[in-house]
């Protein structure tokens, strides 16, 4: 069998579409790698972008009758081909969830020169999750009143991520693209003499899915005020979509065990080149 790559474009969509996951679009910082062989047609793809300062892969992906062939193997080093070329020596990345019968976690071990290791732990959550918070149901006594983040000055906005990225609790290298992917209706924060309490940053993922990317609670109240009106607006305009919430380190994942002590959970390893 002989691998052919083609980078995935609107013209050619259609043809690697049986290897492609649901509601991945074409995009500009998304380069999109589809594996073809003349005679068996489309056999897998995969998927990186620049984030910040590493190259991540977004997916990989191929056909379960051409498995075991070399074709994942070959996809990975085209995505470092490529990256090799562009001159940068940032590291390439892989984050993926653990499962026994998930082949992903042996693959990238097969993999020479890749370090794979645990990187963090998932949640899951549901609207009920969020609605069996009790501290959802109890008053302090204080009006809270939450706005977008979006609303707030420009500067201020900037202000706050950049005592974020110190703090290294979070961090966002291109504000634009980052505010693009951003699902602003979501992005809510409480504030109090310009003082920032609380805040929840929500972004969007290929099939209408969302990511609670960052949560940040100073103030009990306002965050249970937030976290109100979040799952209040999830039900009304995106029913059905799923909320996943990454706990990065220890502090987060004492958080989202408080809070979310039901949802579903998953441990996510990380393949880096």
């Amino acid at each position: 069998m002989e691998i052919n790559f083609l980078q995935i474009t609107e013209d050619n969509f259609n043809f690697f579409m049986p290897v492609i996951p649901d509601g991945l679009e074409i995009a500009d910082n998304r380069v999109s790698i589809g594996a073809f062989d003349e005679d068996e047609g489309c056999l897998g793809a995969v998927s990186f972008s620049l984030v910040g300062f590493e190259y991540v892969i977004d997916w990989i992906y191929v056909d379960e009758e051409f498995r075991l062939r070399g074709i994942g193997k070959a996809l990975i080093n085209k995505v470092i081909d490529i990256v090799m070329k562009t001159g940068d020596r940032y590291p390439i990345t892989a984050r993926f969830e653990y499962d026994e019968k998930n082949s992903l976690y042996a693959f990238f071990l097969s993999l020479p020169d890749i370090l794979t290791d645990f990187s963090h732990k998932r949640y899951y959550i549901t609207p009920s999750d969020i609605r069996d918070i009790s501290s959802l149901h109890k008053s302090s006594g204080k009006d809270v009143s939450t706005e977008r983040f979006f609303d707030r000055p420009l500067n201020e906005q900037k202000r706050i991520l950049a005592k974020l990225e110190y703090e290294e609790t979070y961090t966002v290298s291109d504000y634009d693209k980052w505010k693009e992917n951003c699902e602003q209706n979501l992005c809510l924060c409480v504030f109090a003499k310009n003082s920032l309490l609380d805040l929840i940053i929500m972004t969007k993922l290929p099939g209408g899915n969302l990511e609670l990317s960052y949560l940040y609670g100073k103030y009990p109240k306002g965050l249970m005020e937030l976290l109100s009106d979040t799952v209040a607006k999830i039900e009304l305009f995106f029913p059905g979509a799923q909320l996943t919430f990454d706990a990065m380190n220890e502090a987060s994942t004492k958080m989202a065990d408080h809070l979310f002590p039901k949802a579903k959970t998953a441990l996510i390893y990380e393949a880096e080149y």
